[in-house]
């Protein structure tokens, strides 16, 4: 009797598509803390590959195979070696720490994949396979409970910058609210911008305010300004403006301010009709503590009667009325 040959492995997904750039991420709003880890662009942009192959729905598939040259499609370059190729992928199965605010404590310890195969072709092609762990499919398939972003895969496989990359995500998990403040210390944390030279606001606006602006506005389908806000003689917040997302789903909000518990304080926030006379000053860390970086005690926009949830437009001005220094934006 001959013996049987073995049997094929079939993948759950293989390859990109036709057209991967304009692939849809679908990216678990817990996952935006991964900012604050130690993963660089490149492995942010694999982790970004295999989000845009699986179906979030879709637990039980969760192994991807992104065939030759897609991977080099997706990190910009026309070779990589091995070495570097091997430390990316055991830089992804490190333990990581992912803030969940529906957690107790915040935080949860996982790794992201359980299982990497690289084969490298003649022409120095390489061919991944990828599998995330059982204790990641919280957050890569059970999405509509947590809160997710959407975006083209299109808008970071050509960002070169890593501060651009954890930029753009925060302006496109902020793009609801149109204009809004953040305080400059967080902000600096958001980037992970820890230099010393940075503690200068004309070096952080420099090299790195202006050169994501730059690379946002010209690579991705987000159009935005900013302009700092000064605080006496320093600058102590940023104002961010978001003008127009371009991609095919700027009317499509983030599924976490769609899904938000009708019981919940920040819902009954955003929906509630204001029938006073006089301008409400909303507190950011009662009202928003769970929409991005914000320090208690700092109000950060005033909301006026007959507005459902908006900001006027000098809403850091009025922010900082009242705590004894002067306060005027920069343009």
């Amino acid at each position: 009797m001959p013996k049987r040959s073995k049997l094929p492995i079939i993948f759950d997904y293989e390859g990109m598509g036709t057209n991967p750039s304009n692939a849809e991420i679908q990216k678990a709003r817990p996952l935006q803390s991964l900012s604050e880890t130690d993963l660089t662009l490149s492995e942010f942009k694999i982790l970004d590959a295999y989000l845009a192959r699986i179906n979030s729905h879709d637990p039980d598939k969760r192994t991807v195979q992104l065939e030759k040259g897609e991977l080099e499609k997706v990190l910009g370059v026309s070779e990589i070696k091995q070495d570097d190729l091997n430390k990316r992928l055991r830089h992804l199965f490190q333990v990581i720490e992912v803030k969940d605010e529906s957690k107790r404590k915040g935080f949860k310890l996982i790794n992201l994949f359980e299982e990497a195969d690289a084969e490298q072709d003649k022409d120095g092609l390489w061919q991944i396979t990828l599998t995330c762990t059982p204790s990641a499919r919280e957050y890569v398939f059970n999405i509509d409970n947590v809160g997710y972003l959407r975006y083209r895969l299109k808008n970071v496989i050509n960002l070169t910058s890593r501060y651009s990359y954890v930029l753009f995500l925060y302006l496109l998990d902020n793009r609801f609210r149109k204009s809004w403040c953040i305080d400059l210390a967080d902000l600096k944390a958001l980037l992970t911008c820890n230099a010393d030279r940075y503690k200068q606001f004309k070096f952080f606006n420099a090299e790195i305010l202006k050169k994501c602006h730059r690379e946002l506005c010209e690579k991705t389908d987000i159009n935005f300004d900013y302009k700092p806000i000064k605080r006496g003689r320093s600058v102590s917040a940023v104002e961010f403006t978001v003008n127009t997302i371009n991609d095919g789903l700027e009317e499509q909000l983030h599924s976490e301010h769609l899904n938000l518990d009708d019981t919940s304080q920040n819902n009954e926030f955003i929906e509630q009709n204001i029938d006073s006379s006089e301008p409400i000053e909303i507190d950011y860390a009662d009202h928003y503590q769970d929409r991005g970086p914000g320090r208690a005690g700092h109000p950060l926009f005033t909301l006026f009667p007959g507005k459902r949830g908006r900001a006027s437009d000098s809403a850091c001005q009025r922010a900082f009325r009242g705590r004894g220094r002067a306060f005027k934006p920069i343009y």
